[in-house]
């Protein structure tokens, strides 16, 4: 048994000074107990691993493409606090698709829980930096392909208002697929329609998707006003400003946000994005994703005004429940 003492420890309760008790590498509880090591911690927070729920790449590894590699992928997330993260796809071609899904997982790091699809049934006028010649029209019979390549797949986004979306919604959720609703123009009725057919996450919420206005929600609306969902945000303090990211956590509470980090550092050859400080750009100067990592964005958002509690949940417990699992 080993004990951490002397560290401010985050429960489901709230705060405790007590100690936490680790047997076997399954934390036990927080309290006084006969332990057979102990390490202090004065000082520090102990809290959950963090769950990245859409992740590219990492220190230069990436899950998909030329630079693939999950084992280091791995191995960096979690030398940055990243216990368990969704190995994220952009959209490309079926069979690379297929053989992603059918790649097997890395032996040692972060755990990695699945895979996420991000595409390739996205709205072309809300593609980003997702490749236009990948997208694709919602298929029922392409995801059951999907579906029939491994049991690695967990996420799925998609844009609701194309055609056959709410059918693919349908299927995936039928068959225990967490779908995410983003890279979108949908209007909020189509939004709502995509939520009630059993979608339950919006993907970088704010990026890529339509707007709130008074006269139409948009996808921002639905992700603000739905109730039992988690919505992804980047808090890089560029991809959202800080004040929308305080909008949204106001909005749905920790319960109902999950961080992200959008990390494409090592997707592409160094050429191909420009870095500006934790941000990745295409050299039009578009947004293409974050080179962040999941515990930096913890301490944006608590330097923005979110309590630290809220912001180690929304990195953890809030992804961890959104996919079904324990931290």
């Amino acid at each position: 048994m080993l004990a951490l003492r002397g560290g401010r420890v985050l429960t489901a309760d709230g705060w405790s000074c007590d100690d936490l008790l680790i047997d076997g590498g399954t934390v036990v509880a927080p309290g006084r107990g006969e332990a057979d090591h102990v390490l202090d911690v004065t000082g520090a927070v102990v809290a959950p691993g963090m769950v990245d729920l859409h992740v590219h790449a990492a220190g230069g590894h990436s899950a998909q493409g030329p630079r693939s590699d999950l084992d280091g992928m791995a191995r960096c997330l979690a030398a940055a606090g990243t216990t368990s993260f969704l190995a994220t796809a952009s959209a490309a071609p079926l069979e690379e698709l297929r053989d992603l899904l059918g790649g097997g997982r890395p032996s040692a790091g972060a755990r990695c829980v699945g895979v996420h699809l991000e595409g390739p049934w996205l709205s072309p006028d809300a593609a980003g930096a997702q490749p236009p010649g990948a997208l694709r029209s919602p298929s029922v019979d392409e995801a059951l392909s999907l579906l029939s390549a491994g049991d690695d797949l967990r996420c799925v986004t998609l844009a609701p208002e194309l055609p056959g979306a709410l059918d693919v919604v349908s299927a995936l959720v039928a068959r225990g697929v967490r779908v995410s609703l983003g890279h979108s123009t949908t209007s909020y009725e189509d939004a709502v329609a995509a939520l009630a057919a059993g979608a339950r996450g919006v993907t970088h919420c704010f990026n890529a998707m339509s707007q709130l206005s008074g006269r139409d929600p948009g996808l921002v609306g639905a992700a603000l006003s739905w109730p039992d969902l988690v919505v992804e945000v980047i808090a890089d303090g560029v991809h959202v400003h800080p004040a929308a990211v305080l909008a949204l956590h106001a909005a749905r509470g920790p319960e109902g946000v999950a961080l992200v980090s959008d990390c494409v550092d090592g997707c592409a050859p160094a050429d191909a994005l420009v870095r500006d400080g934790d941000v990745l750009r295409l050299p039009d100067g578009r947004l293409a994703g974050s080179a962040l990592a999941l515990v930096d964005a913890v301490r944006n958002v608590v330097s923005w005004g979110v309590p630290l509690a809220d912001a180690l949940a929304m990195s953890s417990t809030t992804p961890a429940a959104a996919l079904g699992l324990d931290v």
